[in-house]
């Protein structure tokens, strides 16, 4: 993660961190800002503990640090000076860091490092992400002597950054990355990407009146990054296929910037069809490449399956030399009999190996690769499962159990627009397929679709009736439509089904806690808890009745089970931080909500219960702030309005507090506390009618609440109502058993 290079404001080409004048154009280069100098245990923001300089250029410096605000987590912290600019470009680079810190922690996808944090101290910004464990692409060439790099890797690597880059692209607006090259690609575990250094920098530096910031690394940078047009998608698509030359031939294009040999001149290796499309990427002309990433993807996925078939085109000859003999056919096929018997029989590792050993016969037998990807699914290895479902589907997209593979490991994924499609793809195989209806269904609720979900899985079970997961998820979905009866009865089909599967009985308890039957709820979760005592989402089922019951400890060490066997469970993390509010545990409580929006930060009842918290410390401003942020997520949240009014209250601002409080009864009618505070803050506006008026509507709904009759008593008195007053302190005198 190094900053190396030194942008030239007036080109935009890339000079050495040492250079005062640019290389390229002559143009005197921006004042060199000191950074990384801060020291080991440097403690910023109050949080985060610098550990040590990971790198630095001119004026920027990444530092892994730990983050002690969450059981010091690992995390990268970019610093960004703003010595040395004018005051009105200080004010602008404020402003410009602000917008791309905003802009990145929106972007969500598996090949981005997530942001946590942004802040500003000493004249220096600060950007806070994910630390990624691993080397740059860069390092990783230097160790294995520069490349060539075997063809079957830099395919797999270029659809990677396909799929990334047009993740970027399909931003609105679109986000052009401009600085693809080998240092800013890291690798981490399992060889998997991040793109990394988004050119932060970049902001900090004079602008010109052109819409686009001249910003590359020679070599890499499109032709038209140096002038004045416009960048676009095809500037990347440009980098892109810079970086797959170098890393098919092993030649750095900054030695000898837009001039590229053939790569097959190079590397024999390199098929006729990549030649052409390389061509194509590093045209001159923009209007010359490709459209989109999504071509190049689609271009390079071909590629690959025709590398597994042996259909590619090498010179003037084609790769068949894997084609498979009848002796070779025929020792796959009992491999394969053999590892579909250890897989039915969930004998994980066994099954594995015999399907390793087919793939080394015949890599390009579909049906190896289906079912290495069932086995690995049924040991968790979703993203490794992935890989094998899309090699098999390369070879023969016909095979509707691969598509059902593909679609369910992506559900599990999160990538749920992309399985809906692939279940999509094997039910045009398939229409009776139920496995595949029934993944459809749990990727339309996923995605909150809850009418065409419910129609799928009865689809599934209108195919296949003895389908445990489909009652099951039908019960899910049911629930919540509130249809709690029929929900219910979805779930015991699955029990009598499948008696020993933890997540039915789960399932039966969720319905029958909201159905207010909690010692019901309580058994079906043990029963969960017999079956798997890792099931995270039963100990959180346990913890909801016993919080429920006031039973706040034993809620706590149930919530402190799930988060053991799940860390990402966002709902126990707040459930938590709720029953340490109870507890009075205030900074407990606040560390709780903080990591559930971690995980989360759209979780809006965490930024509620922060607020909450904040409110019961004083801390009425920075409530205010978590109660807004609450209410941007979901603007028909009650109780955060409430909430909202109970800190302006506090702050003496009254009429935003008489706004707030109706909104929460506007929004739900029967919330006895809004009607309460609503007529408290009436009587501190001396609006003493209106007051009664609230306070007479708290006492219906809850009429034996003392407190909402002395706020009636307040207001009658006020009013020179004695005789009514007293009346009501006859009725409180009933309620508390004294008349």
């Amino acid at each position: 993660m190094t900053m190396q290079e030194l942008y030239c404001d007036s080109c935009g080409a890339a000079n050495p961190p040492t250079a005062r004048f640019c290389q390229y154009c002559a143009e005197p280069l921006p004042f060199i800002h000191t950074t990384g100098t801060l020291l080991g245990e440097t403690l910023l923001k109050n949080r985060y503990r610098l550990d040590r300089l990971l790198g630095q250029g001119g004026m920027g410096a990444v530092y892994k640090a730990e983050d002690t605000s969450f059981n010091n987590r690992l995390v990268a912290v970019k610093e960004m000076s703003r010595m040395g600019l004018s005051d009105v470009r200080v004010q602008e680079a404020e402003e410009a860091f602000q917008r791309e810190a905003n802009l990145l922690a929106g972007l969500t996808h598996p090949n981005l490092p997530r942001i946590y944090d942004n802040f500003t101290e000493e004249e220096r910004s600060y950007l806070v992400m994910d630390f990624i464990e691993g080397e740059t692409m860069e390092d990783y060439l230097e160790k294995v002597g520069g490349g060539p790099l075997p063809l079957e890797q830099v395919l797999r690597w270029g659809r990677e950054l396909c799929d990334v880059l047009g993740y970027l692209h399909e931003q609105q607006p679109p986000i052009i990355f401009r600085d693809l090259k080998p240092s800013n690609v890291m690798i981490g575990k399992s060889n998997h990407l991040f793109l990394i250094d988004f050119g932060i920098a970049r902001i900090f530096k004079p602008g010109k009146s052109h819409d686009t910031v001249a910003l590359g690394s020679p070599g890499y940078a499109a032709p038209e990054q140096y002038g004045k047009a416009q960048s676009s998608p095809r500037s990347d698509i440009y980098s892109l296929g810079a970086l797959l030359h170098c890393l098919l031939t092993g030649v750095d294009p900054s030695e000898q910037p837009f001039f590229f040999r053939p790569a097959s001149h190079l590397n024999p290796n390199v098929p006729q069809e990549l030649e052409d499309l390389l061509k194509r990427m590093l045209e001159m002309n923009a209007d010359s490449r490709p459209e989109s990433m999504r071509i190049v993807s689609d271009t390079l996925t071909q590629i690959e399956r025709q590398l597994h078939t042996g259909t590619l085109t090498i010179g003037s000859t084609k790769n068949t030399s894997t084609r498979a003999k009848p002796s070779k056919a025929d020792a796959t096929s009992k491999l394969l009999q053999d590892a579909y018997a250890l897989y039915t029989q969930k004998r994980v590792r066994e099954a594995t190996a015999v399907y390793d050993r087919a793939l080394q016969i015949d890599n390009t037998n579909a049906l190896a690769w289906q079912g290495r990807g069932l086995t690995q699914a049924l040991s968790g290895q979703h993203q490794n499962a992935l890989a094998s479902f899309d090699k098999a589907l390369q070879l023969d997209n016909s095979l509707a159990t691969a598509w059902v593979g593909k679609g369910t490991a992506l559900s599990i994924l999160h990538r749920n627009n992309d399985a809906l499609k692939a279940f999509d793809e094997a039910l045009s195989l398939e229409p009776t397929n139920a496995a595949a209806w029934n993944g459809r269904g749990a990727a339309l609720s996923a995605m909150g679709r809850q009418d065409p979900a419910l129609s799928s899985f009865e689809n599934a079970l209108h195919f296949d009736r003895y389908m445990a997961q489909a009652w099951s998820n039908k019960g899910l979905v049911l629930r919540q439509m509130r249809r709690y009866q029929e929900a219910l009865q979805a779930f015991e089909q699955a029990i009598s089904l499948e008696r020993n599967v933890a997540a039915h009985w789960n399932g039966r308890g969720l319905v029958l806690y909201e159905m207010g039957r909690l010692r019901d709820a309580m058994q079906a979760f043990q029963e969960a808890l017999k079956i798997n005592e890792q099931f995270a989402p039963a100990w959180y089922g346990k913890g909801n009745v016993l919080y429920a019951q006031q039973r706040l400890q034993e809620a706590l060490e149930s919530y402190d089970r799930a988060l053991k066997h799940d860390p990402r469970f966002v709902k126990a993390w707040d459930r938590r931080g709720n029953v340490l509010t109870d507890l009075q545990r205030f900074d407990d409580a606040l560390r709780a909500y903080g990591e559930a929006l971690r995980l989360d930060s759209r979780y809006a009842p965490s930024w509620n219960g922060q607020a909450n918290v904040l409110c019961q410390q004083g801390r009425y401003n920075e409530a205010l702030e978590a109660y807004n942020r609450a209410l941007s997520i979901n603007p028909s949240a009650p109780l955060a309005w409430n909430g909202k009014g109970n800190a302006y209250f506090h702050l003496r601002d009254y009429q935003r507090a008489l706004d707030a409080y109706e909104q929460a009864t506007k929004l739900y009618p029967r919330m006895v506390s809004a009607w309460y505070n609503k007529s408290l803050v009436l009587a501190s506006l001396r609006r003493y009618q209106e007051s009664l008026t609230a306070a007479e509507e708290a006492t219906r709904l809850a009429p034996n609440d003392i407190d909402n009759w002395q706020r009636k008593i307040e207001a009658l008195r006020k009013l020179g109502r004695r005789k009514d007053a007293r009346a009501a302190e006859a009725e409180v005198a009933r309620i508390q058993g004294r008349a």
